[in-house]
């Protein structure tokens, strides 16, 4: 069997027809599909089963909620495709999303280990797109390494931000099952950038990609009760504080770049959580007060070695380890007027 598509599921009765619709109707053949009821409370367990009953390629299992992680890697357990993708619920797939990846698996002498796509965003008023920034085409293990690897987690280039070329979404990709089989994420705790460690670490192992801004997918930014909800800008917490100790625990010591990016990811995100709370019009002192509380029941700090970050944010975190909040959270105020355009703030 070529694909194995996994649905984990978790209270999205309003969506999950129209999800698998999407799926039993797509134009190749050659799929199987688990949906992993991962605890929900409304109808989702009795639309799923009613679903896969006359559907033989369709499975069902029923579990105690372990959150989208362990829902994900019950499904991949039970996966028997060569190639995998992770479907989120209250998604759905464009008809041609399985023969357009068939398709490029079978253009290449040697087939891509993964394959990623772009996908439409469907809002209340309007339609946007998840693109992946770089050039499209077939990139082998050297070309992993020169354009992709060295950008994974964090982009010094443009500033010092997140990646925002390759997206960590699950949902935009398929993989080969013995290398998610290898690679997939043991950390059940891992509520926030759920992606992140599972889609990282193993394109990190991966000796091929191909990647293209082909739309395959509609991403539903309709719902935010979902498996999948999102937690805002908080990232100063013990969430990301057990994601981060997993990701060096996993990847610590893969690359000289990898490790920078791993000491860089959270303060990048250090930062933007100040800033985002300050052009949310909090001041720069109710800022300090609030941000100190989190880092001093967090430990958040610890994970960050000032010294290997660049000049600007070395300093802002430097502050912070000294706990000058105040002068910390203004010099990050100044850098962030600096980079309005002109007439903001």
């Amino acid at each position: 069997m070529l694909f194995s598509i996994v649905v984990p599921v978790y209270n999205v009765e309003k969506y999950l027809t129209k999800c698998l619709d999407s799926i039993a109707a797509q134009t190749f053949r050659d799929f199987e599909v688990i949906i992993v009821d991962d605890g929900s409370t409304d109808s989702c367990p009795e639309t799923a089963d009613a679903y896969a009953a006359g559907r033989e390629n369709f499975k069902v299992i029923h579990q105690e909620n372990q959150g989208l992680v362990g829902a994900r890697n019950t499904g991949l357990l039970a996966a028997s495709g060569d190639y995998v993708t992770f479907l989120d619920s209250d998604d759905w797939a464009d008809l041609s999303m399985l023969s357009f990846v068939a398709g490029k698996l079978e253009e290449f002498p040697e087939k891509p280990d993964m394959v990623m796509f772009a996908a439409y965003e469907v809002h209340q008023d309007h339609m946007g797109e998840t693109i992946n920034r770089v050039p499209e085409g077939y990139y082998d293990r050297t070309r992993l390494e020169k354009e992709i690897f060295p950008y994974l987690f964090s982009d010094r280039r443009n500033g010092f931000r997140s990646n925002s070329k390759i997206h960590a979404h699950t949902w935009d990709k398929f993989c080969r099952r013995e290398i998610l089989l290898s690679h997939y994420c043991r950390e059940t705790r891992i509520r926030m950038f759920t992606d992140v460690p599972l889609t990282f670490e193993c394109l990190l192992y991966c000796s091929s990609a191909y990647i293209c801004n082909e739309h395959l997918y509609y991403y539903n930014k309709l719902n935010e009760s979902s498996i999948r909800a999102k937690g805002g800008a908080n990232y100063v917490s013990e969430n990301f504080v057990i994601l981060n100790k997993y990701l060096r625990e996993r990847l610590q010591g893969y690359s000289a770049d990898i490790d920078r990016q791993l000491n860089d990811y959270p303060a990048v995100l250090l930062i933007a959580e100040i800033t985002a709370a300050l052009n949310n019009g909090i001041s720069v002192r109710d800022e300090a007060g609030k941000l100190r509380k989190k880092l001093n029941e967090t430990g958040f700090l610890k994970l960050i070695d000032a010294g290997g970050l660049p000049p600007k944010p070395r300093f802002i975190v430097s502050l912070l380890k000294m706990h000058m909040d105040l002068a910390a959270v203004a010099l990050t105020d100044l850098n962030r007027r600096k980079n309005q355009p002109r007439g903001q703030g």
